[in-house]
């Protein structure tokens, strides 16, 4: 991996830790961060990832990941995009797989209770891994036009 790959991985992992400290939930500062840092339009992200934070505040998938699963959409689909597409699907399975390879599962509350009971060490984390792994899976696909 070269410098600049590291960077960018450092800089989707600062920006999704300043992102969860400025009180953004799990999903949107891994769908923020990794979009910004592709130069992928990010309105309206913000509130569709609003409510995918702690476990759709349910407890079941882990927002971090529907916030990963939220930015490989905004990259890959295209504007006439409907359904089901192989290429988002594939990425989205492909997030799921690192993402429980990483962390054990994918339940927000089996990993609540798994990692730590306090939100700030445990989810902090979770979403900057879970934000780097995405990015992997990005620039993997496609190029982005101009990563800061």
């Amino acid at each position: 991996m070269d410098n600049a790959y590291q960077d960018l991985r450092k800089e989707v992992r600062i920006r999704a830790e300043n992102y969860f400290a400025q009180d953004y939930n799990c999903a949107q500062a891994v769908a923020l961060s990794c979009t910004e840092l592709l130069n992928v339009k990010t309105e309206g992200i913000k509130q569709v990832a609003a409510g995918f934070g702690h476990g759709m505040n349910a407890g079941c998938t882990c927002g971090a990941l529907a916030g990963g699963v939220m930015a490989i959409s905004l990259l890959l689909a295209g504007p006439d995009t409907k359904g089901f597409d192989r290429e988002i699907a594939a990425a989205s399975a492909e997030l799921h797989k690192k993402f429980v390879s990483e962390f054990g599962q994918a339940c927000c509350r089996g990993l609540r209770k798994k990692f730590s009971p306090y939100k700030n060490s445990r989810c902090r984390e979770i979403t900057s891994k879970t934000a780097a792994i995405t990015l992997d899976l990005l620039l993997a696909r496609k190029a982005p036009s101009a990563a800061v």
